[in-house]
């Protein structure tokens, strides 16, 4: 039997303003030069690829539900969840690190949550779809259990991966990050945990910089269940299906996970404003369609890909159309008209993946490597 596919979307995501980037000067002055990075153009770029490029045709629509306070629960505490709904309610547009808010963004960001939920039920239930594309915002790997921080105030994969756990008595779920930054809201969530693995390839020295390092491995019965991999500037795509192959395929083959969830930046594409880690189309293509054989391997297919990052509106929709590509099985016959020179994967990059090994191979095995990039 071939699974289809949902995509998760709903209207009231674009209702979160984040409004624009704001420049104060001495005496009050004030220069807005563009919305906030994270805004409701991203979504519909997405969208409206998705329609016109024909990817429509192997999606399923499914709307969302909210988030109730027993779903936050799970992850947050209580006064992070009323801290943002004050915050919200009182219209304060600054409320965390670089996080950004308007009335309506606390239901939003419930949306959000229930969203990666509703892909929990649908992979869980569902005997005709396995796969799920959560089209989200606000996004949410870096909402810890009590912050707001880097445009998220709740942790959406982490919301779901704890009702897998709890509602559908999962025992083993892989959350993936391939956000550009590092996803440390849900590294703190399940940091002494087994339960959940957790895995984030970010940029090295990026944002927020105070996490992501390779030591960090998890504490207590976590630890080993907390890898990250911190990759240089142009790692590109051949240095991704390195990473992909010399560390993210061997340990979910040794974890064996029942779901997996995927935090779905696509700010690592070679155009976004706040990356130089250089991946195209191809290179999201490959990564979505790698995992979704993974989960083919090991779980009977079930995978829920939701949003996080990007923000180039000419080539996020691309980059994600790469990612729907990979999680479909299907290609767009459609030509990139973005000139993007390759690059030859910086020998950093092979520095990087023998760190993260050093630190995890007393918890994984790890084979012999070949130099494919």
């Amino acid at each position: 039997m071939i699974s289809k596919t949902s995509w998760i979307w709903d209207e009231r995501f674009l209702d979160h303003n984040t409004g624009k980037v704001q420049y104060i000067f001495e005496g009050g002055e004030l220069v807005e030069p563009c919305d906030e990075f994270e805004n409701k153009h991203r979504m519909t770029v997405i969208k409206e690829i998705i329609e016109k490029s024909g990817l429509a045709k192997h999606l399923v629509r499914q709307l969302p539900y909210k988030a109730t306070d027993k779903d936050l629960l799970r992850v947050h505490t209580k006064d992070h969840i009323q801290r943002v709904q004050k915050a919200c309610k009182a219209g304060i547009r600054k409320i965390g690190p670089e996080a950004y808010a308007s009335s309506e963004t606390e239901g939003i960001a419930r949306l959000s949550a229930g969203a990666v939920m509703k892909a929990v039920d649908t992979v869980m239930e569902d005997e005709m779809i396995s796969k799920v594309y959560a089209q989200i915002r606000p996004p949410g790997h870096h909402a810890s259990s009590d912050q707001v921080m880097g445009f998220c105030f709740y942790n959406n994969v982490a919301v779901g991966a704890a009702y897998a756990i709890e509602h559908c008595g999962l025992k083993r779920v892989v959350i993936l990050d391939w956000d550009v930054h590092h996803g440390n809201g849900t590294q703190d969530i399940f940091y002494d945990r087994d339960d959940v693995l957790v895995i984030s390839i970010h940029e090295a020295g990026y944002f927020p910089l105070e996490s992501g390092q390779v030591h960090e491995v998890g504490q207590g019965k976590g630890e080993g269940y907390n890898i990250n991999i911190p990759v240089p500037p142009l790692t590109g795509d051949e240095g991704y299906r390195y990473v992909f192959e010399s560390i993210i395929a061997p340990v979910i083959k040794q974890f064996q996970p029942e779901l997996i969830i995927i935090s779905a930046g696509q700010d690592a594409n070679a155009l976004d404003p706040i990356s130089r880690l250089m991946v195209t189309r191809e290179g999201f293509k490959y990564m979505a369609n790698k995992i979704r054989e993974l989960a083919e391997s090991y779980c009977e297919g079930r995978l829920i890909i939701a949003q996080e990052g990007g923000y180039n509106l000419a080539y996020l929709p691309i980059a994600t159309m790469g990612v729907i590509e990979g999680l479909v099985g299907v290609d767009v016959n459609w030509k990139d008209p973005h000139v993007l020179s390759k690059r030859q994967t910086p020998p950093a990059l092979f520095e990087a993946v023998d760190d993260v090994i050093k630190y995890q191979k007393s918890i994984w095995e790890f084979t012999e490597k070949e130099t494919f990039c």
